[in-house]
C-alpha cells in the first residue's frame, strides 16, 4: 500500500496538506466523508471502494484528502485506464476510426488518467468544501495528476462529468493548461409532487396519454413489476442484461464488470434496489438498478434483453417506475443519466450540461487536441420538451 503526504502549500493563514493513497481503505470513511452533502453517494467513501474492489477496467487508483489543520477542505480520486478516444466522438469519427483499425488496432486507444472513477452515471468525484478557494487545491490536485500520468505513461489527463455549477470550481483547471469540452448531457427530473398521480394531473394530456398507452401495452402483455431489495440471486441476469445495453451503446468509456453489481449490492443494502419489468414466469425483459438518497433517487444502471418484442416496451415501463420508486422514497429529485433522452425527456425529466476539461502533458499534442476538439467533442444539443402545464 502506497501512502504519501505532499508538501504543503500555504492558503489564508494555514497551510494545506495533502495525502495520497492508492487505496481507498487507507482513508478512514468520517476523513473522506467529512465535507459532502449526505446525499452525495456516488462521491462518498463507499462508492469509491465499490469502484476500486471490484476492478473496473483493472484502473490503477491515487486517492486524495487535502486538509487544512484537521478539517477535510477537498477530496478528489484520480484513476488510469486504457480508453478508446473514439467511444467518446460522434459518429463520424467513430466511423473513420472503426475503418482505419485494421491497420492500427490500437488508434486513439490510450492510456488516460481521469479526475474521476472509471465509472460512467453522469457524475464528477472532486469535492471542494464550500466557501473554500478552489484555486490552491486545484493546484494540489493537479500537481499529483501530473505527477501520476507521468508515473503511468499516461499523456492525457480528463477532469470529467461536471455540472454547470460543479463547473465554477473546476473552471479554474483552466488557468494550470486545461480545456474544457462538451460530455453527454444528463437529465433529470425534479419532484414536487406527492406522488405519481400528482405528477400525471400536471402534465399535459399528449404526454399523459403516452404514459397510460405504456401502462395499457404492459396489461395486454401481461407483464408485470417487481421492486427487490436484495437481488443477490438476480446478479448473472442483471449482468447479462447490462452487457446487452452496452452492445448497443453509442458512447462508452468503459464496462462495469459482474463484481461492480456484487459489490454495490453490498455495499448499499439499504439503498440499492432492482426495479424489473417481468413477462410470466419471471422472465426480466428490463430492470433498472435505483440507489436512493433521503431526498435524491439516481437511476444508475440499466439492462434490456433485445430479444423479446416487449423489450422496449418494457423499457419505457421500468423508466416510468423509476419516477414512481423516487416519489415512494420521499425524494425531490431524480438523476436519470446520460441516455434515452426521447424516453426521460417524456416524462418530464430536464436535460443539464457536463463537461470534459482536457490537457495533454505533451505542448505538441496538446495543441493538436485542442484544435480538433470540436470534431471529437461535438456539442450535443437535445430539443427540451415542455411535458408540464405550468412550465
Amino acid at each position: 500500500m502506497r501512502e504519501e503526504l505532499r508538501p504543503k502549500l500555504t492558503s489564508t493563514s494555514v497551510e494545506l496538506e495533502m495525502n495520497v493513497v492508492d487505496d481507498i481503505d487507507q482513508i478512514s470513511q468520517r476523513t473522506w466523508d467529512a465535507h459532502l452533502d449526505p446525499e452525495d453517494l456516488q462521491a462518498s467513501h463507499r462508492f469509491v471502494r465499490v469502484c476500486q474492489r471490484s476492478g473496473v477496467e483493472e484502473a490503477k487508483y491515487r486517492h486524495l484528502v487535502i486538509t487544512r489543520g484537521r478539517r477535510t477542505v477537498a477530496t478528489a480520486s484520480l484513476s488510469c485506464l486504457d480508453v478508446r478516444l473514439d467511444l467518446l466522438a460522434g459518429p463520424a469519427v467513430r466511423r473513420l476510426v472503426a475503418a482505419s483499425r485494421g491497420l492500427r488496432p490500437n488508434l486513439l486507444r490510450i492510456p488516460v488518467v481521469l479526475g474521476g472513477l472509471p465509472v460512467s452515471f453522469g457524475q464528477s468525484s472532486l469535492r471542494v468544501a464550500p466557501g473554500e478557494d478552489p484555486a490552491p487545491l486545484l493546484l494540489l490536485i493537479d500537481r499529483e495528476a501530473e505527477q501520476f500520468a507521468a508515473s503511468q505513461g499516461a499523456g492525457l489527463i480528463c477532469f470529467k462529468e461536471m455540472s454547470s455549477t460543479e463547473a465554477r470550481v473546476a473552471d479554474g483547471l483552466c488557468r494550470l493548461g486545461y480545456f474544457r469540452v462538451p460530455s453527454l448531457p444528463s437529465c433529470g427530473l425534479a419532484l414536487p409532487f406527492d406522488d405519481m398521480q400528482e405528477l400525471l394531473d400536471a402534465m399535459r394530456s399528449g404526454y399523459r396519454r403516452q404514459i397510460h398507452q405504456t401502462e395499457r401495452g404492459c396489461e395486454e402483455e401481461g407483464l408485470t413489476i417487481r421492486r427487490i431489495d436484495d437481488w443477490a440471486a438476480l446478479e448473472s441476469t442483471l449482468f447479462e442484461l447490462y452487457e446487452r445495453v452496452m452492445d448497443r451503446a453509442e458512447y462508452q468509456m468503459e464496462r462495469l464488470n459482474r463484481e461492480f453489481f456484487r459489490e454495490l449490492r453490498t455495499a448499499f443494502a439499504d439503498e440499492a434496489r432492482v426495479i424489473t419489468v417481468e413477462r410470466e414466469g419471471g422472465e426480466i425483459l428490463a430492470y433498472a438498478i435505483m440507489l436512493h438518497g433521503v431526498r435524491r433517487s439516481t437511476f444508475l444502471i440499466a439492462g434490456i434483453r433485445y430479444s423479446r418484442p416487449e423489450a422496449l416496451l418494457a423499457y419505457r415501463a421500468v423508466v416510468k417506475e423509476t419516477v414512481v420508486d423516487a416519489l415512494q422514497r420521499g425524494a425531490d429529485t431524480l438523476e436519470m443519466g446520460q441516455t434515452s433522452y426521447g424516453t426521460k425527456t417524456r416524462l418530464g425529466a430536464k436535460i443539464y450540461s457536463r463537461y470534459l476539461y482536457l490537457r495533454h502533458r505533451h505542448p505538441l499534442f496538446h495543441r493538436l487536441l485542442r484544435s480538433a476538439k470540436d470534431v471529437l467533442f461535438p456539442d450535443r444539443p437535445i430539443t427540451p420538451r415542455h411535458v408540464f402545464r405550468d412550465a
